[in-house]
C-alpha cells in the first residue's frame, strides 16, 4: 500500500468513526431525553449544552474528511476502490449539510427561545432536528462503511 493512501485511509476512517460515535450517541440517549421534556425544560436543557463546541469541529472535521476521501480516491488502486472513498466522502458532506442546513440554524433558534413563552412550532422545529439528526448520523454510518470497505480492499 502506498504511504500517503494509507494514512489517508486512517484519517478517513478515524474521522468517520468520531464522527459516527458522536452522532450515535446523541441518537441513543440525549435526543430520547430531550424529546420527553416538556416545553420550559427542553429549553433549559438545550441551552445548557454548549454546541458552539461540537458544531465547528464536527463540521470541520467531516470538510477535512470528505476533502481526504477524494484525494484517497485519486491515489486508490482500482475504480471500485475510489468508488468507496468517494462515496464515504459523500456520506460525509451528507452530515455536513445536514448539521450546518437544519440541526445548526434551529440549534440557534432555542438558544434565543424562554422557558417562560413557548416559541412558535416549537413541537415541529423539534421533530425537524430529530429527522434531521437522523439523516445526518445515517450519512456517518454510509461513510464510515463505505470507509472500512475501501481499506480492506486497498489491504488486499
Amino acid at each position: 500500500m502506498d504511504l500517503t493512501l494509507g494514512i489517508l485511509t486512517v484519517w478517513v476512517l478515524a474521522a468517520a468513526g468520531v464522527q459516527l460515535g458522536t452522532l450515535w450517541i446523541m441518537k441513543l440517549s440525549i435526543l430520547p431525553m430531550l424529546n420527553k421534556l416538556a416545553y420550559d425544560r427542553y429549553v433549559v436543557v438545550c441551552q445548557l449544552i454548549d454546541m458552539h463546541v461540537f458544531h465547528p469541529i464536527a463540521v470541520w472535521n467531516g470538510v477535512i474528511a470528505a476533502g481526504l476521501g477524494v484525494w484517497a480516491a485519486f491515489l486508490a488502486p482500482s475504480p471500485l476502490i475510489a468508488a468507496l472513498f468517494v462515496i464515504g466522502s459523500v456520506g460525509m458532506v451528507i452530515v455536513g449539510i445536514t448539521s450546518e442546513g437544519f440541526n445548526r440554524p434551529i440549534w440557534r433558534q432555542i438558544e434565543r427561545w424562554s422557558p417562560e413563552r413557548t416559541a412558535q412550532d416549537w413541537s415541529r422545529k423539534r421533530v425537524n432536528w430529530h429527522i434531521a439528526h437522523q439523516v445526518r448520523t445515517y450519512g456517518a454510518i454510509g461513510a464510515l462503511v463505505a470507509y472500512i470497505a475501501a481499506f480492506v480492499a486497498v489491504l488486499s
